[in-house]
């Protein structure tokens, strides 16, 4: 039976208002995507406001990697127990991210490191509703549309692939499975390499689908990363960071660095992501 509900919720804040419309959400995404009405409807109704999720949204814009001196914030991630856990995953995994290596080009450290920053390797399990923080995001954050958007292209993913979509768990911006994917990029990055359905929580699924991405988005195949200076320049591909103690470092990037700034939006991420990478590389070429 059709859930009846109106057509506007609009919730008011203090600087300004923004309306709810989940009857032009249905029309849109079953014009678009051929999902029906009454699906989106319900999903809709039954979606719920999460108090952390609301409070996290006020304070996103001061995420750590966002305004933590590059200097604080690489030993988070680059540290003896991560480069050895990525050392072990490498070796268990090796056949695996070989034959992915073959496929998309991309350097098997970088991807081992993007999953221990996301996940910890699949060991942390996000434990957020994905239906009730898109909602509660697209509500309150300050990036309204495009959290509206991700809502959206949550329930295109739950309804193609047939999955509960009051189950799914993820971050508290329901980013999704090992490698942390946004809903809007799972259909568009994820592969399923095992063959048994693209599963995000598996890691053959996770390692190719980083894989993809970074190849979709313009990795160089053996390209260069970044390279740390002597002495700072002022041209177009350097980078300039303070660190905690006020002191200027410079890196020469490359175009894999911006790809890598892509998955996760930071220059911080992306020299966590390498500087993890190439410690892990370390290890993998003196054994």
């Amino acid at each position: 039976m059709r859930v009846i509900l109106s057509v506007f919720f609009v919730l008011l804040f203090i600087n300004g208002s923004f309306a709810f419309d989940i009857d032009a959400i249905s029309i849109k995404l079953n014009a678009k995507y051929s999902i029906p009405i009454e699906y989106t409807e319900y999903v809709l109704s039954h979606a719920r406001v999460v108090p952390k999720v609301k409070a996290f949204a006020f304070r996103v814009a001061n995420a750590k990697e966002k305004v933590m001196p590059f200097d604080t914030f690489l030993p988070l991630f680059v540290n003896k127990k991560r480069i050895e856990e990525g050392y072990e995953f490498f070796q268990k995994h090796k056949s695996l991210l070989r034959r992915v290596y073959k496929v998309y080009g991309v350097d098997p450290c970088v991807i081992v490191a993007i999953l221990s920053i996301e996940t910890d390797l699949g060991r942390v399990k996000p434990s957020t509703n994905c239906l009730n923080a898109l909602y509660s995001l697209a509500l309150y954050a300050r990036r309204k549309k495009y959290f509206l958007s991700e809502l959206e292209s949550y329930i295109v993913y739950t309804y193609r692939h047939k999955i509960d979509p009051f189950s799914v768990k993820g971050s508290i911006t329901c980013a999704i499975g090992i490698p942390q994917f946004m809903p809007s990029n799972i259909d568009k990055y994820g592969v399923d390499f095992n063959g048994d359905g693209l599963n995000l929580d598996e890691i053959p699924d996770a390692v190719a689908s980083v894989a993809n991405f970074l190849k979709r988005h313009g990795w160089v195949k053996d390209g260069k990363v970044v390279e740390l200076l002597g002495k700072c320049k002022t041209e177009k591909d350097i980078v300039v960071l303070t660190d905690s103690k006020g002191k200027r470092t410079c890196f020469k990037t490359y175009k894999n660095f911006w790809v890598l700034k892509g998955y996760n939006g930071t220059v911080n991420y992306a020299l966590a992501a390498y500087e993890l990478a190439k410690n892990i590389c370390k290890l993998v070429k003196h054994q």
